[in-house]
């Protein structure tokens, strides 16, 4: 830490350039001490220490006038910058501690904006003066990147350089669409279905297929995804199982939409998988901008592991779910209600 000593010098100097600067504006030193508040004896000591301390004569004065000398116009543009950049940085520490200013945030796919949006808004609402940036990246290495506050993460690798804040975790569901249950009938075991007709955005899958187990017995099994397509982009994969009339393991959130829609339908209800992971991720920092504790706050709120938010019912029976957007995905996966 600089002692108290130099931070009273610097800022003497700072409020020499600031009255230098209004001496300028204002043509006179009697209105430059109003301007500043300091008295008129104050406004000349200051001049003459900066006129000492960078060797120049910054005005001409007679009894009526306070002119710039030449090298004092010079003097008055790196003044001007020095006082234009000071106030930004003044600004920027008044914004760490008010509700106010510029935060980002990374999601990947997996995750969905639609899952984030209404929570953003519901934040900038009570918050107007936050402006938020909300990115698609990818669930990897681009997550928090230098220009992020913060970052959601889909998988159980999460970088030991970040704070981690568990979500609640992302049901995932095994969907169809109508055009291949019409051919092909409604499977009843993951065996039923052929390697090659399904896709999947999920990374667990494995050499084995995705594991799986049936909720009443327990038994296990693999769903294997031998799909020529593959992709981790949700909305990419939605859209080649519907032209490709097969079948896709996809994130429950992800598929609510086409499946309210009648696009999709969701099969094995009687089998479930693993859910997945989903934390928050931030930087370990001393002096946190109010904003993004704040926010840190309020989507743990909305979003966290015991979530006030998440409803369920006591059977999942048949999928005919009405799922509200921004509804944390229970562990147990049941159905939820739009609270």
């Amino acid at each position: 830490m600089q002692p108290d000593f130099i931070t009273e010098r610097v800022m003497e100097r700072l409020k020499a350039l600031e009255i230098f600067k209004a001496v300028v504006e204002h043509g006179s030193f009697t209105k430059a001490a109003d301007a500043t508040n300091v008295r008129v004896p104050s406004v000349s000591r200051a001049v003459q220490d900066l006129e000492t301390l960078l060797g120049v004569q910054l005005f001409n004065r007679t009894t009526r006038k306070v002119r710039l000398t030449s090298v004092g116009h010079t003097i008055l543009e790196h003044v001007t910058g020095v006082l234009d950049s000071y106030e930004s940085l003044a600004q920027v520490g008044a914004d760490s501690l008010t509700l106010c200013g510029d935060l980002r945030i990374e999601v990947p796919a997996l995750f969905g904006m639609a899952q984030l949006g209404p929570i953003v808004h519901g934040f900038m609402r009570e918050h107007s003066k936050v402006r938020v940036d909300a990115r698609l990246v990818d669930n990897g290495s681009e997550l928090l990147g230098e220009l992020a506050d913060l970052a959601i993460i889909v998988g159980r690798q999460v970088p030991a350089s970040r704070i981690a804040r568990p979500l609640a975790p992302l049901s995932v569901g095994i969907y169809a669409t109508p055009s291949y249950l019409a051919k092909s009938g409604v499977p009843t075991s993951p065996q039923d279905l052929p390697a090659e007709r399904c896709m999947t955005a999920l990374a667990n899958d494995g050499p084995a297929g995705l594991p799986v187990s049936h909720r009443a017995t327990g038994a296990q099994a693999a769903l294997v995804a031998r799909s020529p397509f593959r992709s981790n982009c949700p909305g990419a994969l939605i859209a080649a199982v519907l032209e490709s009339e097969g079948v896709a393991v996809l994130p429950d959130h992800i598929a609510h939409g086409p499946e309210s829609r009648g696009e999709l339908v969701r099969i094995l209800n009687d089998w479930e998988t693993e859910p997945l992971p989903a934390f928050l991720l931030y930087q370990a920092r001393r002096n946190q901008p109010l904003r993004v504790r704040k926010f840190i706050e309020h989507i743990l709120r909305s979003l966290g592991p015991h979530s006030d938010s998440v409803q369920t019912t006591s059977d999942l029976g048949h999928r005919a779910v009405s799922l509200a957007p921004l509804r944390a995905i229970p562990s147990d996966r049941r159905a939820l209600h739009a609270a």
